[in-house]
């Protein structure tokens, strides 16, 4: 019998902050305290932009598919979807679930945008700023995003941003803690699982 480190769910919101058990606002706020850590954050929508004016510039990289202008945008083909076809009910009250993860999500696109300004990217694409939990919604139950929606959970833009942030007193406590702990590595067999005895 192995102990379970982490539940199944919410697994970037555990990784940042350590949750094992029931994800309370306090983990989400933790978790969004990490990520204001991060010399750079790169969101998925971002990355092109990340990699080729930000990371290959500083690490002196020229070449290879990530760096180099030469390279063709390849269309990014994935698997076929597995919950196509799901029962809307279903995927609704699961999408309920890993609420607190869309939250850190768009939390990280916000922290992404603003760090690519912030090192003068010009050329960025243009962001949806409907919140990740509500196109996931409207994606696999055929519901309809509108105003009304948009009015109950704002916008993901930088205009908004205050309204995304953690308490910063809150902050500030977290990483007078993280700092003033040890340099120490765990045993660990993999990402956000520190080694137990069996």
């Amino acid at each position: 019998w192995r102990q379970k480190i982490y539940a199944a769910e919410n697994l970037n919101t555990r990784w940042l902050s350590g949750a094992v058990d029931e994800i309370t606002t306090e983990h989400v706020n933790i978790a969004k305290c990490r990520l204001q850590l991060f010399d750079l954050v790169i969101a998925d929508t971002l990355y092109t932009q990340a990699t080729k004016q930000i990371l290959c510039p500083l690490n002196n990289w020229i070449s290879g598919k990530h760096c180099s202008n030469d390279e063709k945008e390849v269309e990014h083909k994935s698997k076929s979807d597995k919950l196509e076809g799901t029962t809307p009910h279903f995927i609704g009250a699961w999408i309920e679930r890993l609420r607190p993860s869309f939250e850190i999500y768009d939390y990280a696109r916000l922290l992404s945008l603003k760090q690519l300004k912030q090192h003068g990217v010009k050329d960025l694409p243009e962001v949806s700023e409907v919140p990740s939990y509500l196109q996931t919604l409207a994606r696999y139950t055929n519901m309809t995003v509108t105003d009304a929606h948009l009015q109950r959970i704002p916008r993901i833009s930088l205009e908004n941003e205050e309204i995304f942030h953690p308490p910063k007193e809150f902050c500030e406590n977290m990483k007078k803690v993280w700092t003033s702990n040890p340099d120490a590595v765990p045993n660990a067999y993999g990402i956000g699982t520190i080694k137990q005895h069996w």
